[in-house]
Parts: structure tokens; C-alpha cells; sequence
């Protein structure tokens, strides 16, 4: 059987690639207190070695939601609940993550992934009066 490199057993397991974490957290929930505790239970567990770190990060959210009606999973109430889950476990606070992306998509589970990287630098300033289009 070949290594996925997650450790972490139950709903919420991790990976690391040196500064680079993947989480995978095997539900999707509308409620987001039960996410983060979920979550932030995990971590403490199995990130408990690693320390927050003080510059920005980038974190990438994935959201695969079964058809099935029972819910809505909106990305942004997903989004929020995982930077607070994740708050003194990677970063002191959530305002550390200067870029977010967060996606969601039909799939055949309720599954979510995030990824979370350390930038060397916040992003460079721009001026918001310009046209943003030329990006």
C-alpha cells in the first residue's frame, strides 16, 4: 500500500511538505462551532509541536458537497470557521492570512481540504482607483 504522507486518524488528518500543510477533514458542515472544534481539536493533538508563526500566509480551501439538499454550505461560513479553527495552531491570529481562496464543487462526499503556506512577504500594495481588470 503506497504512503498518502497524512497522518491523523478520524475525520481530520494532515500532511506536511516542509512549511506546507494540507489538512483533509472527511465532513462538510453547516455548523460552523462544530467544524472548528473538530478541527481545532485535531490540531492540538497532532500539530501540538509546531509553533505559530508570525508573518502572512495563503490558505486554499476546497469544499466538496454531496447534491443531497440537506444543507447549504456556503464558502464563506466555511472559510471563517476554518481560519478560526486554525488560529494559534499556524498563526497567531486569522489576520495573518493575507490571501484566501475558497472554492466549492459537487462531489460524491462531504469533504473539505485546506492548505496552508507561510509567505516570505504580504502582497505588494495596489492602487484600488486603477483599473483592477489589467490583472
Amino acid at each position: 500500500m503506497r504512503s498518502t504522507g497524512f497522518r491523523g486518524k478520524g475525520k481530520v488528518q494532515i500532511a506536511f511538505r516542509g512549511d506546507t500543510a494540507l489538512l483533509r477533514i472527511d465532513a462538510a458542515t453547516t455548523q460552523t462551532r462544530r467544524l472548528k472544534k473538530l478541527v481545532a481539536d485535531f490540531c492540538r493533538r497532532e500539530v501540538a509541536s509546531r509553533r505559530p508563526w508570525f508573518g502572512p500566509f495563503e490558505v486554499h480551501i476546497w469544499t466538496s458537497v454531496r447534491d443531497d439538499k440537506r444543507g447549504h454550505h456556503d464558502v464563506d461560513n466555511i472559510a471563517k470557521a476554518c481560519l478560526d479553527a486554525l488560529n494559534g495552531v499556524f498563526w497567531r491570529d486569522d489576520r495573518q492570512v493575507v490571501k484566501l481562496t475558497s472554492e466549492k464543487f459537487e462531489g460524491e462526499v462531504n469533504q473539505i481540504a485546506i492548505l496552508v503556506r507561510p509567505l516570505d512577504a504580504a502582497p505588494e500594495a495596489l492602487d484600488l482607483q486603477e483599473n483592477l481588470f489589467d490583472l
